[in-house]
Order: structure tokens, then sequence, then C-alpha cells
């Protein structure tokens, strides 16, 4: 998805002179947040890109509103090439007052549309402007905020009908209780949760932190001999799930590259190791990407040496990130991917399996090989722009192609978390890796 950095403060205080002041009648903050945009744009795309499209890309977004609001004949300024960054960013200021003078929008209702537009005129799908909601909603999963409850993921078992907790985030309150994988909740809070919606069980769950709630489980099919007693505490929805398949295969799913994921993936890695694991599988389907420096921060717990990936700037300069030298001791790794994964995704992906230390398994990954730096602007608004193209550490554009698996196998209809019985999928993986173990027990006997 993106390689994310927030920028405003800095650029705030160094471009402060550079934007027009009150620009077209126009309030401070939009003055400065059409200033940072228009530079941005313009000048970190990560293709050359002149500033009468992106004049033209804002007017045009604010023809098209004037029209859909009534306005037949729009009347706004006619652009020219800037001369600067400053009459750039004066031209889009003033075609946002003339289209509030034709309308009954407001200035910051004007300035959005003006700097959507202004974004799409690159062409490129990832570059974008976010007003407040939209920021606050494409964060979310990659910062995920703090809910008090106890720390489980629920499936239903259509078995009996009642919720099962599948996963148990470490170190959570439910972990600290003694609540397993697998354990069916057949009552919370002194309320049967037959017939219950995995909604409604998590409503029971969620409370103040530091109550108590009380869960009545079964285990194995069999009744606990008394209620599970957690104590409610900040948890967040994790972006990194594993567990110990049969065999002492590791499995670990990456759902996001987000904010915790690098801790949250030694902390996964660290327990599988503790338990002896022989080999790994790591999940990276339907992972839409994330924080750049997550997917080299996973990368690094496998390569011991070379580069991860390379990012190409729009002046061709590239800058290549090497392994750390903190990788754990080699075992047998496949790595799983579809046409979901993308991006971070991809890149590590792509430079598990150019080095040498993991095979593909699944189909052919999304196929995003460029990179996009959001920055947060002084008005609450964002613009995300693409910066860079990166490429893997065999050279490989990913852009527009994607990876080719090593081994292809297609999805199955149903399947469920870390169970190789209903997922072709993790199944050929699991194959892969054990039949990899076997070979390397029969040479050091030989």
């Amino acid at each position: 998805m993106t390689k994310t950095v927030r920028l405003a403060g800095l650029l705030a205080a160094s471009l402060a002179l550079a934007a027009p002041a009150s620009a077209a009648n126009l309030s401070a903050i939009d003055a400065l947040d059409i200033t940072l945009a228009y530079r941005l744009v313009t000048e970190t795309f990560y293709q050359p890109i002149d500033g009468r499209t992106v004049v033209d890309g804002a007017t045009h977004a604010l023809s098209a509103y004037l029209h859909a609001n009534g306005v037949t004949v729009p009347v706004l300024p006619d652009a020219h090439e800037p001369r600067n960054r400053a009459d750039g960013a004066d031209q889009i200021s003033s075609a946002i007052a003339a289209a509030m003078r034709q309308s009954h929008a407001d200035e910051r209702t004007m300035t959005f549309v003006a700097l959507e537009g202004a974004a799409k005129a690159t062409g490129d799908r990832y570059t974008e402007f976010f007003t407040p909601e939209k920021l606050k909603a494409f964060n979310a999963p990659l910062d995920p905020a703090a809910i008090s409850g106890v720390g489980v993921m629920l499936e239903l078992d259509t078995a009996s009908g009642y919720p099962r907790a599948f996963y148990v985030t470490p170190r959570s309150p439910a972990e600290r209780a003694g609540i397993r994988a697998g354990d069916i909740f057949t009552s919370v809070g002194g309320m049967s949760t037959k017939g219950f919606t995995i909604v409604q069980t998590r409503a029971l769950l969620i409370g103040a932190a530091g109550t108590n709630v009380s869960i009545v489980a079964l285990r194995d099919g069999r009744p606990l001999s008394e209620p599970i007693v957690a104590t409610r505490g900040q948890v967040h929805t994790p972006t990194v799930l594993y567990k110990l398949l049969p065999g002492n295969v590791g499995y670990i799913s990456v759902l996001v590259f987000g904010a915790p994921t690098a801790g949250e993936f030694a902390l996964a890695l660290a327990r599988l190791q503790a338990a002896d694991a022989s080999a790994y599988v790591l999940d990276l389907r339907n992972n839409g990407g994330g924080y750049v420096t997550a997917a080299v921060s996973i990368a690094n717990h496998f390569i011991d040496r070379g580069p991860i990936v390379s990012e190409v700037d729009r002046e061709k300069h590239e800058t290549e990130t090497d392994a750390d030298g903190t990788a754990i001791a080699r075992k047998p790794l496949a790595v799983l991917i579809n046409g979901g994964s993308a991006s971070a995704s991809e890149i590590t992906a792509g430079a598990l399996h150019d080095a040498g230390y993991a095979t593909l398994v699944g189909t052919r990954s999304f196929g995003k090989g460029v990179e996009q730096t959001m920055t947060q602007l002084p008005g609450g608004v964002a613009i995300k722009v693409t910066t860079m193209k990166y490429l893997t550490p065999t050279r490989r554009e990913i852009d527009k192609i994607g990876i080719e698996p090593d081994t292809r196998v297609e999805a199955s209809k149903n399947p469920r978390y870390a169970d190789p019985a209903s997922d072709a999928q993790l199944e050929a993986a699991v194959d892969l890796v054990a039949k990899k173990v076997a070979a390397a027990k029969v040479r050091a006997r030989s």
C-alpha cells in the first residue's frame, strides 16, 4: 500500500514564508495547505509533472463541482504555466475564490475539491487527497486504536452454534486469564451466546478497563470446571497472527504492515522459536501493504546479508536497503501470496525469494511496485503522493506485473484460519517446508 511519513510540522515551518499571504483572500490555513500540496505534487511525484497540469486539474474539479450544483457556465480564471511554486498555488487559490463567488459552498469545501483535483491530475491512482474523515479511515488499519476488552478474535463454530476463540492476542487479558484458541464461549457475563453473532458476543466482552467478565467455555468438547474470569484492559486489534501447526511448522499471518507490526512479528517469531518450530510459513495473502519499514523489519528476521529492496526516485537516484545482520538461524520457509498481496507484501515476498530464503506458494501477487509518501497538512488534511518505485534484490520491477509463485495453487473456497485441511494453499506450503525438513534430516544422517 504505502510508505508513510508525516512531515507537516517541518514543511509548514520551512514553507510558511512561501505561502502567499491570504492568497485570493483565503484563510492562512487553506492557503498554506494549497501551497504545500502543490509543491509536493509538482516536486516529489515520481515522474516529472508540470505545474500547469496540476493547476488545470484543480480548476477542472472546481468546474465539475459547480456544474453539479447548478452553475451551468462557471467562470474561473484562465490558467497559465506557473512561473514558480507561489504562482501555481496562487492560481489554484484564485480559482477557489472565484468558485466560491459563484456558489454557496464554503471555502473549506472548495479547497478540498481543488486539492482532490490537483492530486488526480497526476493520472496516478495511488496519489490522492485525504479529508480528515478519509485520513482517519485510511490510518485505522495501519495504526489500530486500542479498545477496552479481553483480546480474542472470534468466529462462529457452526457445529455448536456458539462463538469460538480462534486467536488469543499475546500478552492480552485473555491470555493472562487462561483462554486458549479453540475455546467455545457458551456464556459471557451470565448471558448465553447460543445463536449470537460475532458482533453481539464482542459487545459482551468489551467494557471499562479494570472490570471483570465471566466466560463459560467448552474446551476440546468438554465444559471447563469453572468459568474463566478475565479482567478487561486496553487491547489492540493484532496485525500479526501466529500458531504452531502439526509437524512443528510455525505459521505467521501478517494482516497489514502497520505501526505495531514489526514488534508483533518479532514476538510471534520468538514464541515459535521457543516452541522449537522446525520451519515457517509466512502468510501475506490479501495483505495490501502498509509501512515499508515494517516490511524491511520482517525481511531482516530471515535475510542475513545483502539487499532487501531498492527505491528509485524521479531523478533516478537509487537507495538500497540492506539486511542488518540480525537474522535468525536459517530454516525452511514458504511465503503465501495471492492477488491481494501488494506493495509492502511484495517487497517482503520479493526480497525473501530473490535472496534464496523462501519458496513462494499461491497465485500471482497484485503488482504494486511504487511507494507513496503521506504528508499531513496543517489544516488536518493530507496528501499521499507516489514518490518512488521499488526493485527487488535481483532488480525486478513489480509494478503492474506482480510476482509469480514458484508453486501455483488455487485458493480453497472456505478456508479457516491456520487450518491446512481447509486451505489448499496453506496445505501446499506446509507440505513443502515439511519435505525440506525431512530432507535436511536425511542429509544430516548420511
